[in-house]
């Protein structure tokens, strides 16, 4: 026998004892008939973002099968497995797999074809089949890629989302931001589309510097002060009687 050739089940003593013989049989019918779990890579997937439920994935199991002298055999695609999601009643947590990504694949003790997207109810078996291939749905991924779009939960009670190409919050309604300390926007330009209500309770409401511009009416109900000039209460010099132009605000 070769180094690389693999030994069977059978062995000198298999067949020694009734109990010998029928510890071979169970264990044959276990390796051939009982898939509990598996790593794949997946191949397709079907799901169409978070405007749809889960769908399913196609993918190919990573440890291959062997012959009797070791060699790998082709394996085939394992099809329609339904993929995990993060997701509880109608809150989602939405990252769909992609082609090439490494899953774990964990296969049902029944056939699970009846149960389906809106199930609710328990169902009946599709058939006798039990731990089979066909009934397996992805459950996990296994990733062996470093991310490039991330959330990142620190143990210093600080999260990180890290999105290159951009970030969208979307609501129908309002976005609240509540910070005990302050708020920083580091951008190199800042655009607000709607109306900005500022209401301060200590200091200053707003506070600038640099050069502001300002493209249309300034309305104020109280009263503005520019380079230590109150609007409302300021005087004039040089005042004289008759249509005379008065001199500059003080």
């Amino acid at each position: 026998m070769s180094d690389t050739e693999n030994r069977g089940l059978r062995d000198a003593f298999t067949a020694a004892t009734p109990f010998n013989q029928l510890e071979f049989i169970i264990e044959r019918k276990i390796r051939e008939m009982i898939n509990t779990s598996a790593l794949v890579r997946v191949d397709s997937c079907t799901s169409g973002g978070p405007a749809a439920p889960a769908g399913e994935v196609s993918a190919t199991p990573l440890v291959a099968q062997t012959d009797g002298q070791g060699n790998a055999l082709p394996m085939t695609i394992i099809p329609r497995m339904p993929h995990y999601r993060v997701q509880a009643g109608i809150a989602a947590l939405v990252i769909d797999p992609v082609p090439g990504d490494i899953g774990v694949v964990s296969f049902c003790k029944a056939d699970s074809s009846t149960v389906g997207v809106g199930t609710a109810e328990p169902q009946r078996p599709g058939s006798m089949r039990c731990f089979d291939q066909a009934d397996g749905m992805l459950v996990a991924s296994v990733s062996n890629r470093a991310p490039e779009v991330w959330i990142e939960i620190k143990q210093d009670k600080t999260i990180i989302i890290h999105a290159p190409e951009g970030c969208t919050i979307e609501t129908d309604r309002s976005v609240t931001i509540s910070a005990g300390e302050s708020i920083t926007l580091d951008a190199p330009q800042t655009t607000i589309t709607g109306n900005l209500t500022a209401t301060g309770e200590k200091g200053d409401a707003i506070s600038m510097t640099g050069t502001v511009s300002l493209a249309g009416s300034l309305t104020s109900t109280g009263d503005q002060v520019a380079g230590g000039i109150s609007q409302t209460g300021h005087t004039h010099t040089g005042v004289q009687p008759g249509s005379g132009s008065t001199g500059g605000p003080q």
